[in-house]
């Protein structure tokens, strides 16, 4: 009997420490990052800050990429010096006056189409070997044809991500392309595929600081800023609905339907760099997840010649290492 009462005591021992294992596990970690995307008129930008922890205060690595930037469209028609063999951005090179560091430009035939994304650096990892490998096999059963146009491939990241919303994928995307035509299509989405065309966008921690900065910056011009004063009359009287809002009356209804807001903003491209770069300092202030540097690529399209060509262009600004 006691030999009975022994056993059954290190067997309820046992499930106990299980138990208690079992509780702690927790397959999700929050590796931070800070990503963002802009789309103008004739070029589109997406950026992603460098610093990898473990969901803490420990820097696990301070010039992450490798699942945090990287290219949908696999490797016909770009040029390898600017991509990783895996499709992930490199790091720029190159020192100007401006204390930046900027990769030679390169140029590239097929329809660009960049994926930023942030959370758990093993899913983002998996999830971009997924795309990669589904837009892989549709240019394979295509003769190597790039036929996936940003908004296809904004459907099918999309579809991939609702597909595992049982167990999702702990990533938060941001998808930004050129289309033939040279028209910037950025979209957002949230950890089960939900996604929006919007005009800027951004994902990942901090994006609670970051997303209305810039929501500021691009709704207001700097002429509109200059020639603001400030007291309380000039904002009440100047600072009031977002004209970049489309009316209901002008939304067509169908498959036509417009979105409610703009999809591209109005200034040129290094406006938009230097906003980013802007916003991103700041929020490397106030976040400690955040910081050491922001890399930036602007995309945009070759004027001229019967085939379409693109070229990238890729800036690395420093922010606070804290």
């Amino acid at each position: 009997m006691a030999l009975y009462s022994g056993i059954i005591f290190k067997v309820l021992a046992m499930l106990l420490v299980m138990r208690r294992t079992a509780a702690k596990f927790e397959p999700y970690a929050l590796n931070g990052g800070l990503v963002s995307a802009i789309a103008g008129r004739d070029y589109v930008i997406i950026a992603s800050d460098t610093r990898l922890t473990d969901g803490g205060y420990n820097i696990l690595t301070r010039e992450h990429l490798r699942s945090r930037l990287w290219a949908a469209t696999n490797s016909f028609g770009l040029d390898s010096s600017l991509l990783e063999e895996d499709g992930s951005v490199t790091f720029p090179c190159k020192i100007d006056n401006e204390e930046k560091e900027i990769k030679d430009v390169a140029t590239f035939s097929c329809f660009p189409t960049f994926i930023a994304s942030s959370g758990c650096s093993s899913d983002c990892e998996a999830l971009k070997r997924q795309i990669r490998s589904e837009i892989d096999a549709h240019q394979n059963w295509n003769y190597g044809r790039d036929t996936l146009t940003p908004t296809g491939i904004a459907n099918l990241l999309g579809q991939t991500l609702y597909s595992r919303r049982s167990f999702p994928f702990y990533s938060f995307c941001i998808l930004a392309g050129l289309t033939k035509e040279g028209h910037a299509n950025v979209h957002v989405y949230d950890a089960i595929g939900s996604h929006e065309r919007v005009a800027v966008a951004c994902a990942g921690n901090a994006k609670e600081m970051l997303q209305p900065v810039l929501d500021r910056m691009f709704a207001t011009s700097i002429e509109d800023i200059d020639d603001l004063e400030v007291n309380s009359k000039s904002f009440s009287t100047e600072l009031q609905r977002d004209e970049r809002a489309v009316n209901a009356s002008q939304q067509r209804v169908g498959l036509t339907l417009q979105p409610p807001v703009e999809t591209h903003v109005m200034c040129d491209a290094k406006e938009a760099t230097d906003m980013l770069v802007r916003g991103y300092r700041s929020v490397a202030e106030r976040e400690i997840s955040i910081g050491d540097n922001v890399v930036v690529c602007v995309i945009r399209r070759i004027e001229g010649g019967e085939t379409p060509t693109f070229e990238m262009q890729v800036t690395k600004c420093p922010l606070k290492k804290h």
